[in-house]
């Protein structure tokens, strides 16, 4: 078979998989796979870094639904497709990884370009994530290139009627419900049977349930610290893997408490319990008991972190409160990393507005953060980005992309530029340490400002850069921390 045959071959096969989108990134070993792209009628979005085109493929997979396939060509640039693999395969999002290869006869020789691409994503290549790597011998361009036109995506998957699942009782007579990363077409369910069970409720931004007028009764809004004064005899998940302090805590010092998952991804999140469908949420349950104390202490401390607020409005926390009550109803909103997601959770208006509330949380990683925030861009509704300064850093080449996006999509990006990775400064364990040395070596400390690098891009007037007082930062989160 000719090398254009067996790439005509390929792409076929990624639009029978529902890839309507291809983020390609141009080399030499991969010109057969472009030559029949740019003959086709197939959406193509060009890049010149594989892994920002990877997550950019992430957040675009996330919006349309559909898996979207990344093209590279051979060699270091297939390596650079492992961070967002990782990420899809936690977070249950498809994508489809197309590598250009050099001939078999060269695996093993240490030839250039000639990496072990074969295998290469490992467990991460196997679920989430369908790889084709594909071997072109010389001369590339081995026949006249027809066009590709009409090529047959694939219908999007339907939901199909599923079997009645075994629901499963909750045995818990004061349990916690942990509402985390949860799809919409899940939320009349979860609502429901939060309603139905009475219990307190923590729901994560993710869950889209946060700011849920309805819940509002059973919601813990002075933040998770609220948890350790509950008296409470079990956990129930629903959703995603939280990113609580307070989950990671269930497999340390409260391995006392019996928890239960449920969720659309197979993921217990820590080192006991099981996950069972969301489908299997009870329907008839017993209504618990309202510990009207505990809410009591919790709307009183929730009451006095916002006098905190009022009180240090040049503090980080209350630029995200104030952050939060000016970006535009309906708006997608995306939470790009540690302390910003974090802050949000405990500073961020509870008043309903209609926020889609998107991140990447699979494995909690920084990378990638600006890149899957425009694959995930609604045409037709505000976007906003909030991230931090060494985020930002980390993914600067993600502009990239702007040019090539839906004419008039709107997006704002507000880069929290506190100076470095504050959020070290909030781990107990790192507070021991010498300041200079942390602040030098952890915290990644520095000056630097991002007008140059919102003018480098085009997009000045897309970018809102806060800064923090640090000094006021720092008094907002001690008299925090003296609340409790």
């Amino acid at each position: 078979m000719t090398n254009i045959a067996e790439a005509r071959r390929v792409i076929e096969q990624a639009c029978r998989l529902g890839a309507a989108d291809f983020c390609v990134c141009a080399g030499s070993r991969n010109a057969p796979l472009l030559a029949v792209l740019g003959a086709s009628d197939l959406r193509i979005f060009s890049f010149v870094d594989e892994r920002s085109a990877a997550f950019f493929a992430l957040g675009r997979a996330k919006l349309t639904g559909r898996p979207v396939a990344i093209v590279t060509t051979s060699g270091t640039a297939v390596a650079e497709l492992l961070p967002a693999a990782v990420e899809a395969h936690y977070s249950g999002t498809k994508l489809i990884f197309i590598t250009a290869d050099r001939p078999a006869r060269y695996r093993g020789t240490g030839a250039p370009q000639a990496i072990e691409q074969e295998e290469i994503f490992g467990v991460y290549g196997r679920g989430a994530v369908f790889h084709i790597n594909v071997a072109f011998d010389e001369p590339l361009i081995d026949e006249e290139v027809a066009a590709l036109l009409g090529c047959k995506v694939a219908a999007l998957e339907t939901e199909q009627p599923r079997n009645q699942a075994t629901r499963q009782p909750i045995p818990f007579p004061r349990p916690l419900v942990i509402l985390s990363g949860l799809a919409p077409t899940h939320h009349a369910r979860v609502r429901a049977f939060a309603l139905a069970l009475n219990a307190t409720v923590y729901a994560e931004p993710l869950s889209g349930l946060r700011e849920d007028p309805a819940l509002a009764h059973l919601l813990i809004t002075a933040g998770e610290r609220m948890i350790g004064l509950g008296n409470f005899d079990g956990v129930i998940r629903i959703g995603n893997v939280p990113s609580l302090r307070f989950w990671r805590d269930l497999d340390e010092s409260r391995r006392d408490l019996p928890l239960v998952s449920f969720s659309d991804l197979p993921f217990t999140g820590c080192s006991r319990g099981e996950v069972h469908p969301i489908e299997s949420l009870p329907d008839d349950v017993t209504p618990r008991d309202r510990d009207e104390s505990f809410f009591a202490i919790d709307r009183s401390r929730a009451s006095a972190i916002a006098d905190i607020l009022d009180e240090e409005p040049q503090s980080e926390l209350a630029m995200v409160r104030s952050l939060s009550r000016t970006i535009p109803a309906n708006a997608r909103v995306y939470l790009g990393n540690s302390l910003p997601i974090r802050e949000w959770d405990l500073a961020a208006t509870r008043e309903w507005r209609g926020f889609a509330i998107d991140a990447n949380r699979g494995a909690n990683g920084i990378d990638g953060q600006l890149s899957t925030f425009f694959g995930q861009c609604h045409p037709s509704r505000p976007n906003v980005c909030v991230v931090g300064d060494l985020t930002t850093i980390y993914d600067s080449n993600a502009p990239w992309i702007v040019p090539q996006l839906d004419p008039g999509i709107d997006f704002r990006i507000v880069i929290i530029n506190n100076g470095g990775g504050r959020i070290f400064s909030r781990v107990p364990s790192l507070r021991t340490l010498d300041p200079s040395m942390r602040e030098r070596m952890i915290e990644n400390s520095h000056a630097l400002r991002f007008d140059h690098w919102a003018a480098m891009w085009s997009i000045e007037e897309r970018v809102t850069e806060l800064r923090p007082d640090a000094d006021s930062t720092r008094r907002a989160w001690e008299r925090y921390d003296a609340l409790w």
